[in-house]
């Protein structure tokens, strides 16, 4: 008899965006646990089909004035809620924020918390696995003694591992949680060295700590010979949210400055700052004869992996100002396009021998410098940089590897 997984999630299955990143090791998943979804997605309609074998329920959280007054008092009465005052008086920094955040994250824990009992979803012992080191990991921690022989391991990446992701500078409840987890996996080694340098005890690693690169699916590699020269442009593609973390207006900038070297550029993602965005691309690019470009928008994972199998692409350009470890940029490596890259998160590991990487912080002309180099390479060249995007991926972002690994660990754990 297989024994019961709960994995805890933010969207999926009621949103797509989980999807890209879960399914190869959820297919694993199911190889060897029953695997029960636990989503608190706030959508109403389940938008994607799931596994037959997959049980899903849907925690809908709620926050008005009495869940608002609910949370403020159950907070401050609680244990970890005296931990977290303690430990936001003693910062003296943005003091009614992190309160805000503490009592916040709370409440969502507590919401979800509540739910599983109703609805007896751990009765009877299970793996709790969280992909996000989150409130809904929070509300499985906070029962830890009245259930001590309940496993409960998380991911890690980004939004929920760095303080600067959060508009008060602070990660709510990570001491009360990294005491309380069995084990935390970090999708790269850089945000394992962050988490330690603010948390954690360095003699766990390996134990307690451990990094588990999610990864890519191969989608057919074919090794094409550069013939840049004699194609009539230079194809550069970007994948993110358009959004300020992103930057997507500095490979706009960058690329205006660009006069001597026809570009394609193609840019695969939407968010807040999109229509702004492309307006903005229209203005500095629209008028310039060597440049072409196309915004599409949201373009579902299938289809810009079919993009890539079926067109050549000479590099993938990221100038992100934050990143962990970006399976945008696995996903060009796993097909040998080359690389060119900020030296944030995990991105000088993957800009190795395979592209160009730039500071944390560049200039347009930086990118424009950056872009020339790639074109002005010898065809020899830029197939050793193909080859090496590729022998990259092969080496650490195989996600049918990496998923039979991390299985394994839990397994283990189990």
């Amino acid at each position: 008899m297989k024994k019961k997984l709960i994995l805890l999630l933010d969207g999926y299955p009621f949103e797509p965006g989980e999807y890209s990143f879960i399914r190869t090791e959820l297919e694993k998943l199911m190889e060897r646990f029953e695997v029960c979804i636990l989503s608190v997605s706030p959508s109403t309609e389940q938008k994607m089909m799931t596994d037959e074998r997959i049980s899903v329920y849907h925690c809908m959280r709620t926050f008005g004035i009495r869940e608002k007054l609910e949370a403020v008092v159950k907070f401050f009465f609680s244990r970890c809620g005296h931990g977290e005052i303690r430990r936001i008086l003693k910062t003296g920094e943005n003091i009614i924020g992190r309160l805000y955040d503490s009592i916040a994250y709370f409440s969502m824990a507590d919401q979800l918390r509540k739910y599983v009992k109703e609805n007896h979803i751990a009765d009877g012992g299970a793996l709790i696995y969280s992909y996000w080191f989150n409130p809904s990991c929070l509300a499985f921690l906070m029962d830890r003694k009245s259930e001590p022989d309940r496993k409960v391991i998380s991911r890690i990446h980004g939004y929920d591992l760095y303080n600067e992701r959060n508009p008060h500078n602070r990660q709510p409840f990570r001491e009360y949680m990294d005491e309380k987890a069995d084990r935390i996996f970090f999708v790269a080694d850089v945000g394992l060295e962050y988490y330690l340098s603010h948390w954690g005890r360095r003699e766990l690693i390996g134990e307690k700590y451990i990094t588990a690169p999610i990864g890519t699916v191969d989608h057919g590699y074919i090794r094409r010979e550069p013939t840049r020269r004699r194609r009539t442009a230079f194809h550069i593609v970007s994948c993110s949210h358009v959004i300020p973390l992103k930057r997507v207006p500095l490979i706009i900038e960058g690329l205006a400055r660009i006069t001597d070297i026809r570009i394609q550029w193609t840019h695969f993602g939407t968010g807040s700052h999109y229509e702004e965005t492309v307006r903005y691309a229209g203005e500095l690019l629209g008028g310039k004869e060597n440049i072409s470009f196309e915004m599409p928008g949201f373009v579902p994972v299938e289809e810009i992996m079919r993009f890539y199998k079926e067109n050549c692409v000479d590099c993938f350009l990221t100038t992100s100002s934050t990143e962990g470890s970006p399976v945008s940029v696995q996903e060009a490596m796993a097909f040998g396009i080359p690389i060119i890259a900020t030296a944030v998160g995990e991105l000088p590991h993957m800009t190795d021998g395979n592209g160009i990487l730039l500071s944390e912080n560049p200039q347009p002309e930086d990118v424009s410098s950056a872009v020339a180099r790639l074109w002005h390479m010898s065809d020899e060249e830029t197939a050793k940089m193909c080859a090496r995007s590729r022998t990259l991926w092969e080496q650490k972002y195989n996600a049918v590897e990496n998923a039979e690994k991390f299985v394994r660990m839990l397994m283990e754990i189990s």
